[in-house]
């Protein structure tokens, strides 16, 4: 009779473990000032997991941590205008002089990114000033940035 009981729970608790479990997935942020929004619309479009920042409300970092404030992100990859050492949204740019001003604000990433941030950029951590750009934002989050192209 133990037997049975052990399977019975084993079929019904697996179905109910699954249903609890968390799932997490990429998060798209693109910026209205990125150099081919016109090719990212026809890319992304609406998707649910893509939001779009704008210059008009809050700066962008406080807008992608509201928007992704109860997501379970796997990685958050960020499409915007770069240069070595700068984060370039329409809104606000993350340079090496401001970030540490910013931490509190990009602190809130990591309670919902698992993995990393992505910049979409071929620049933004290229030289002195990329490096050091890079590591400031990896202290103060503890997540890994990369790039992508």
């Amino acid at each position: 009779m133990k037997i049975s009981k052990t399977i019975f729970a084993i079929i019904f608790m697996c179905p109910m473990v699954h249903a609890f479990s968390q799932s997490y997935s990429d998060f798209i942020v693109i910026d209205e000032i990125v150099e081919n929004i016109t090719q990212l619309k026809a890319e992304f479009g609406d998707q649910p997991n893509v939001y779009w920042t704008d210059g008009t409300s809050l700066h962008a970092i406080k807008q992608i941590s509201n928007a992704a404030e109860l997501l379970q992100i796997e990685n958050l990859h960020i499409y915007v205008a770069t240069k070595p050492g700068a984060i370039v949204f329409n809104s606000i740019a993350i340079t090496t002089i401001n970030v540490d001003d910013l931490a509190e604000e990009l602190k809130e990433w990591s309670n919902v990114v698992a993995n990393q941030v992505v910049i979409h950029s071929e620049v933004v951590f290229t030289g002195d000033e990329g490096n050091l750009l890079k590591q400031r934002l990896e202290e103060i989050t503890g997540l890994v940035f990369t790039t992508q192209n």
